[in-house]
């Protein structure tokens, strides 16, 4: 164990003694300054290719953004039901309020593990279909019912 860790702190500081003394990277402040200089100021309006069209707001009158389609991956929303299903992670990053991953949590994993199998085959089945805006911003504890 002795070895093993001397082994580790010698590779460590080689490894920050080999940066330590490289020199090549430059900025040049001549070059950015003119990059600068040159830009052209866009402004959003000026773009048109942005919906413009007003947020939901909040009771407090502060922006509440709304998960679509296009904002979320079934694919990665899949993936993460794999690995922390129990935890109700996936159900945060399709949208739903933050207290569903205490929830499932607090249920030992969904009821033992059963809500987030139930999760997952039908996010399975969203992301072959590659459509789930059905689960997004859903704050049942059942998505699928």
């Amino acid at each position: 164990m002795k070895r093993l860790v001397f082994v580790l702190a010698a590779m460590f500081a080689v490894s920050f003694s080999a940066f330590a003394e490289n020199d090549n990277y430059v900025i040049d402040d001549n070059a950015i300054e003119q990059v600068f200089a040159e830009a052209a100021e866009v402004s959003v309006a000026d773009a048109g290719v942005f919906n413009l069209a007003p947020m939901p707001t909040t009771e407090n009158g502060m922006a509440m953004p709304t998960l679509t389609n296009a904002s979320v991956n079934p694919w990665a929303a899949f993936a993460i039901c794999w690995f922390l299903g129990g935890f109700g992670i996936h159900r945060h990053y399709m949208g739903t309020k933050g207290s569903m991953w205490a929830i499932y949590t607090f249920t030992c994993g969904g009821i033992f593990g059963i809500v987030p199998l139930v999760d997952w085959v039908v996010l399975l089945v969203g992301a072959i279909q590659d459509d789930i805006r059905s689960y997004c911003n859903n704050d049942s504890f059942f998505m699928w019912l």
